[in-house]
This record gives C-alpha cells, structure tokens and sequence, in this order.
C-alpha cells in the first residue's frame, strides 16, 4: 500500500473542504430563497438589464396559492385560531315607558363582558316619549353566547338572526400575500441602494410604491380581520306595541247605545228642571200651609171672616 505524502494529504483534504463549504452555501441559499423566488434578469448596476416585476409578483403570489390553503386551515382549527366573524340581530318587544332602562341595562351587559357600545339609534327630537330604538354592543367573542344570552332577558325577544362568517382562509391568504409583498419590497429597496443612474432609480421607486401600497392595504384588511373575529358585535332593536284598538260591538254600530243615552240626558234634565222648580215653590207652600194650620187652630169666633163684596 503506498502511502500519500503529507504535502497530497493537506491538499486533498483542503480541496474536500473547500467543496463541502460551497456545498453548503448553495444549500443555504436555495432554503432562503424558497419561499419568495424572484424572476429577475440583468441588474441595474450592469445599466442595460430590465426586471420582469409583474412575472416577478406572479411567481411570488402562485407559490402561495389555494393549494396550501386547506392544510393550513386545518392546522388554524387544531389549534383552536380559527378566524370567525358573529354576529347577531335580535328584536326586543318591551312595556310602554322602560326603554331608556332597557337601554342602559344592554349597555351594562356589554361593559360587564369587557365589551362597549358600538352605535345607537333612538327617536327623534320631537317624540314626547321614547318606544323605540337601536343599540350595536361589541362584545369579545369568547363571551359571545353569554352576552347574547343576557340580553335576550331584556324583553320578550321577537326575532333573531345569527350569522357566522369562517374567515381564516382569507386571513391565510393575507399573511402570505403580506410577507411575499414585504420580500418584494425588499428585493426593490435593494436595488434602489444598487441604483446607478436617475432612470433607474425612478424605475424602481414607482414600482416600490405601488408594493408599499398593497402592503398597507393587505395589513389595514388583516387588523379589520383581526378586529372583527375578536369582538362579535349584537344588534338589539327595542320596540313596543301599541294597545289594539276596541272594535265596536253591534250595540254601538246600530246607534240604539247613543239613542238611549240621549233618552237618558233627557230625562235627567227634566227631573232636574223638576227639583229646580220645587225647590223655587217649595217655600211659599210651607208659608200657605202654616197659615193655614194657624187659621184652623183659631175659635171660630177669632177666625177672619172673608166677606164678600157687596153690589150696588
């Protein structure tokens, strides 16, 4: 067996290292570009290169299609993060007079679960008297069937509309197109410090901008996500019934009830034109009467004796 120099053994074993580090660069390279790859051709700094954006951003956004959407899904709902909007409506029949308690005790509900009240709606400026009105609560969605539950005890509910609205596809979809956007974005302010001439330069800052702005608008629709699935909003709409009017029996169509009441108020009248009457009377009666009592209790003899006039 012949045995290797030292001089051939340090240099094989440097050439097997030098090979092994480059391997491993490409490696590590590859995994890091993965998951934002980039279509680019030529450079800037070569001043006669282009950039194909638009193939750039669809290559971008194709890798983080619907197909992974499923998988990542079920991995949200595993773990107990699925993005789900509630809502609720409900009608609330109450008594005449107890709206503005009602109101105050839908707000205490919604305080009382760590919520707030989101709008109202009530009247108008002219109403002697309140019956009816709106109030949007906010409640967290942990404490969603609970507050809903609560208020329900408010009234006599009438009507309810419960809706449920999974949106964790569409917050997945947005994460994806967020950190896509936000490599872009990077790859472009890149190439701006990279920028040797004015044209170029303008280039890549129209471009950057129009990322810079769908960037906020991805993140804007993720905090209306993420504000929506946290707090469930409940929409109670107050109201009363007004008392169903008296239908009028066959008694008081006919007219015979108005008839015998006019036949009543005149009798009345007349009885009472009677006493008027008796009461004027009355006195000079008794006077007539006593003197009468007088004059038969008198002797005969005494008696006034009522002479008739005598003719010439």
């Amino acid at each position: 067996m012949k045995t290797m120099s030292p001089v051939r053994l340090a240099l094989l074993a440097g050439i097997l290292g030098l090979s092994g580090l480059l391997a491993a660069c490409g490696t590590s390279t590859a995994t890091s570009a993965a998951p934002a790859p980039h279509s680019i051709s030529g450079g800037l700094a070569q001043g006669g290169g282009s950039m194909d954006y638009a193939n750039a951003d669809k290559s971008v956004i194709g890798s983080a299609g619907p197909a992974n959407h499923p998988a990542t899904d079920a991995v949200l709902t595993a773990q107990g993060n699925q993005k789900v909007i509630q809502d609720a409506s409900l009608g609330i029949r109450i008594k005449s007079g107890s709206f503005w308690d009602s109101y105050n005790q839908a707000v205490t509900i919604a305080a009382r679960f760590n919520g707030y009240l989101v709008s109202s709606q009530v009247g108008d400026a002219t109403a002697s008297e309140t019956d009816a009105g709106t109030v949007v609560v906010a409640v967290p969605a942990s404490s969603y069937s609970d507050a809903l539950a609560a208020i329900r005890q408010l009234g006599t509910p009438t009507q309810l509309q419960v809706t449920s609205q999974d949106v964790s596809g569409e917050y997945v979809d947005l994460q994806s197109r967020l950190k896509n956007q936000q490599a872009q974005q990077a790859i472009l302010l890149d190439l701006m410090r990279r920028a040797q001439n004015i044209p170029d330069s303008i280039a890549v800052q129209n471009q950057l901008s129009t990322v810079t702005g769908q960037i906020e608008q991805i993140e804007g629709r993720i905090r209306f996500l993420d504000q929506r699935t946290t707090f469930s909003t409940i929409t109670v709409h107050f109201f009363t019934v007004a008392a169903a009017p008296v239908q009028a029996s066959l008694w008081d169509r006919s007219g015979l009830r108005q008839s015998f009441a006019t036949a009543g108020q005149t009798f009345v009248a007349v009885i009472g034109g009677m006493l008027v009457v008796t009461g004027f009377v009355l006195p000079f009666i008794l006077l007539l009467l006593l003197a009468f009592g007088v004059w038969r209790l008198l002797p005969v003899s005494l008696r006034p004796v009522l002479r008739r006039p005598t003719s010439s």
